[in-house]
């Protein structure tokens, strides 16, 4: 069913799909062997440029943000090897960038120590 959908999609010329779930390391259908997100999915069903997002750099989900709890800075190890192991093409980020303009030049610059944890106030950002 999802390669049908997307395939609709892909022949009215779509070359990419953002696709975006609560955390990006949640297999998308976990009754299936693999463990691929929705991102990994598309990318292996119709073949085109996949990005994922979903809690990168965070362990908890957006959902538990939503609800007033923070979300603890999480290593990238798992999205490095899953982005190397050619499951999805690119990687979008929006809550650490929320929280800190400069997340991705200190993750460029390994200061690991410096990135803070996302806290929902920096939802007041959007406006």
């Amino acid at each position: 069913m999802l390669e049908q959908w997307l395939g609709v999609l892909v022949d009215a010329g779509a070359d990419a799909f953002h696709l975006s779930q609560p955390a990006f390391w949640q297999p998308a259908f976990p009754e299936f062997d693999e463990q691929l997100n929705l991102a990994g999915w598309a990318k292996k069903l119709v073949g085109v440029t996949a990005i994922t997002v979903g809690s990168v750099g965070l362990n908890a989900d957006v959902y538990q943000s939503f609800a007033g709890k923070r979300a603890r800075a999480a290593s990238l190890n798992a999205l490095v090897a899953r982005l190397e192991g050619d499951e999805f093409d690119l990687v979008a980020v929006g809550r650490p960038l929320l929280q800190d303009p400069a997340w991705l030049e200190k993750i460029r610059q390994g200061r690991y120590d410096q990135i803070a944890d996302f806290t929902p106030a920096a939802f007041s950002t959007l406006s």
